[in-house]
């Protein structure tokens, strides 16, 4: 019981944690973000680096997403200029893992005090970037009760089976990490659970790659769910997103050992390995993509 309540508490933190982050820089930011995200999309390059800064920003690239095709279907952004910026969201979002990776567990108590006396007593505007702080340090803090709280179940005989069967199988990883971040909705929280996982040894690295590539094809789903009741375009949008996501991992899969076995080499620490899998794979399927939008725009336009 103690195990499941820790377990519970830590995804529950975590999520709420990312709310918090996210309303919290975007409340901050306020409409003069949001106009120079629409300036910032007149060419699909400029989109990419305004997609990147505006979803480091709000940490979320679902977020991002469904704003994308809410622009898209209320006529604000064309349909051309919005690849641009489901681009430049894939590459903002690796921020969140990359911060998670970090030893900063020691500021866990600061951040939680800063934020919450920081949105009771300082100016409006200001308390909403106290309250990006408190965000933070629950994500740390929610990590933290997820190893606690997973540490036991290691001793399980059907755990230890289910991780058996699950080996290097690194179909089943990208399917298991879809899934998993189709629920969280969230690929930054997946692959948050999935450094612990990986940090306590009961998956390998490669496998641990490939529930990051699952979670970027999970966390789609919001998008896709929200342009069901949009026009056309903006349907196309998030489609586009779930493609981006699965193509990539398709054109990566070959090469998820060589990519665990450099990551090894680059640090010795397995969390980073993962949150360095997750920034290595969203930033080059990113920039691979880049030149094939003229196409892809084209194909998806001849979806009626």
């Amino acid at each position: 019981m103690t195990i499941l309540l820790a377990i519970t508490m830590g995804l529950f933190f975590l999520l709420y944690g990312m709310h918090i982050l996210r309303h919290g820089l975007e409340t901050f930011a306020g409409d003069t973000f949001r106009n120079l995200l629409y300036q910032m999309t007149a060419t699909p390059w400029r989109g990419l680096w305004s997609g990147t800064l505006a979803t480091a920003m709000l940490q979320s690239s679902t977020a991002l997403t469904v704003m994308t095709v809410s622009f898209v279907d209320a006529g604000l952004i064309s349909f051309q200029n919005a690849l641009g910026l489901i681009l430049g969201s894939n590459i903002g979002t690796t921020v969140t893992t990359q911060l998670l990776a970090l030893p900063l567990e020691p500021l866990i108590p600061y951040a939680l005090l800063f934020g919450a006396l920081g949105y009771l007593f300082l100016p409006r505007h200001w308390r909403y970037l106290a309250l990006s702080f408190l965000g933070l340090g629950m994500l740390f803090l929610a990590l933290g009760l997820l190893e606690a709280g997973m540490a036991p179940l290691a001793d399980l005989e059907w755990i230890q089976e289910v991780l058996h069967d699950l080996g290097d199988n690194h179909l089943k990883g990208i399917v298991v990490g879809t899934v998993l971040s189709a629920i969280l909705h969230s690929s930054a929280a997946t692959t948050g659970v999935v450094m612990v996982l990986a940090s306590d040894g009961w998956i390998t690295l490669p496998t641990a790659i490939a529930f990051v590539f699952g979670a970027n094809i999970g966390t789609c789903f919001t998008a896709l769910l929200a342009s069901v009741a949009t026009n056309r375009a903006a349907q196309r949008v998030a489609i586009f997103h779930v493609l981006l996501n699965f193509f990539g991992a398709i054109i990566f899969l070959p090469f998820l050992t060589p990519m665990a076995f450099l990551l090894e080499r680059v640090s010795d620490n397995v969390s980073l390995q993962v949150a360095n899998a997750h920034l290595l794979f969203n930033v080059l399927s990113s920039f691979l993509a880049l030149p094939l939008l003229p196409y892809a725009t084209r194909l998806l336009e001849r979806i009626r």
